[in-house]
């Protein structure tokens, strides 16, 4: 269920007991624990919260998950609260599937094996139920997919519809307090799940309607949120925008963007948000001549006139709309600019190809194409 209204962190009480819950562990971020929502949630909930977990950095590692599974087993907890941006959600994600499966959290990941071989796991065992408060625009709290970075610095991929929360709450009075920069570079990373489900392999007309009306917020709100990051309204649309790009993906999958920007977290070190930010005209290019009618429909999203335009016009018009974009909210324009070290490219792009975003993109790409793409965007 998705409660999307100011102020409404204060039925997350309700929630829980919706959930059948009373010992509840709270994990955060050490910044998003000290924030607005977190101190409102500790004050709602009270004895409720059996424990919590502070610890989650960007791009949460294995470690990370196994420490939350000990501290969770210690306190013998019946559910998660994640309060904080995407990774906070794929930490409590990881560590359901880890308490439920068993085993070591790698064997449960899903490989992409070039060129054309998907293998996903069936994880088939009842989850804890989790409740979600973003205080990004990552939508990792939609999907039932996540992604955690293991010892080697590689993005391990998992797919469990078990662990989609049992409650979203968008409260966009609760993230004033959040960097505005968060919001703008998280919420490309939520335009780029609507343009990628747009010409995804396995899109369809729900994901299309989904992805058209997410860009339409999302280019609305993330300038307000710019010039104005207390607009607890735009925050209010940003998240609204994002969370339809969660169901974008979740109904379509992600492409060889996401499939790239998984590398730049996980051993570029780059922010989810950052890297979506500068990659994100690059992979529309690179699969232009395969989704030209899709892009054409994105420049309509955008708010280009194209009615004038041939569908090769509008789709380019895509494009520049996207780049356009970036300037107004001040993002780097290039992966040099955001701090990428460029002798990481040939490893980047061989990690890349085991990624699942390959797999669903609508132009099959080589090692070298993404070395390729990854120059270009340095």
């Amino acid at each position: 269920m998705v409660i999307s209204d100011i102020g409404c962190l204060s039925k997350i009480d309700a929630c829980i007991q919706t959930m059948g819950s009373d010992r509840v562990m709270l994990i955060s971020s050490q910044r998003a624990s000290q924030g607005i929502a977190a101190r409102t949630v500790v004050k709602v909930l009270g004895k409720k919260i059996a424990c919590q977990y502070t610890k989650v950095t960007q791009h949460s590692g294995v470690d990370i998950i196994e420490e939350i599974v000990k501290l969770a087993q210690l306190h013998k907890i019946d559910g998660f609260v994640s309060v904080g941006g995407g990774s906070c959600s794929d930490s409590a994600k990881a560590a359901a599937i880890l308490l439920a499966e068993g085993g070591k959290l790698k064997d449960h990941a899903n490989v992409f094996y070039p060129p054309d071989r998907y293998v996903q796991q069936h994880l088939i065992h009842p989850k804890l139920p989790i409740i979600a408060i973003p205080l990004s625009l990552s939508a990792a709290e939609v999907t039932p997919g996540l992604g955690i970075r293991d010892p080697h610095g590689h993005k391990l991929v998992f797919w469990d519809p078990l662990v989609v929360p049992r409650f979203i709450l968008l409260d966009g009075e609760s993230c004033t307090d959040v960097p505005a920069e968060i919001f703008t570079t998280t919420g490309m990373n939520a335009l780029a799940h609507c343009i990628e489900g747009m010409y995804s392999k396995v899109r369809n007309p729900i994901s299309e309607a989904l992805a058209v009306q997410g860009i339409a917020y999302l280019k609305e709100a993330l300038p307000r949120i710019q010039t104005s990051p207390q607009d607890k309204d735009a925050r209010n649309l940003g998240l609204i925008g994002a969370y339809l790009s969660g169901m974008v993906i979740s109904n379509a999958r992600v492409g060889i963007h996401h499939g790239i920007c998984h590398g730049l977290g996980a051993l570029g070190g780059l922010s989810h948000g950052v890297a979506n930010s500068v990659f994100l005209p690059h992979a529309m290019r690179f699969n232009l001549d395969a989704a030209t009618d899709y892009l054409a429909k994105v420049a309509t999203a955008m708010g280009v006139d194209t009615h004038q335009l041939s569908t090769k016009e509008a789709a380019l018009q895509a494009i520049t709309a996207v780049e356009k974009l970036q300037l107004t909210l001040g993002i780097p324009q290039g992966l040099k600019e955001a701090g990428l070290d460029r002798s990481l490219i040939p490893q980047l792009a061989k990690n890349a190809m085991s990624d699942r975003g390959l797999y669903f993109n609508p132009r099959l790409a080589t090692e070298s194409e993404v070395m390729q793409l990854l120059e270009a965007a340095w």
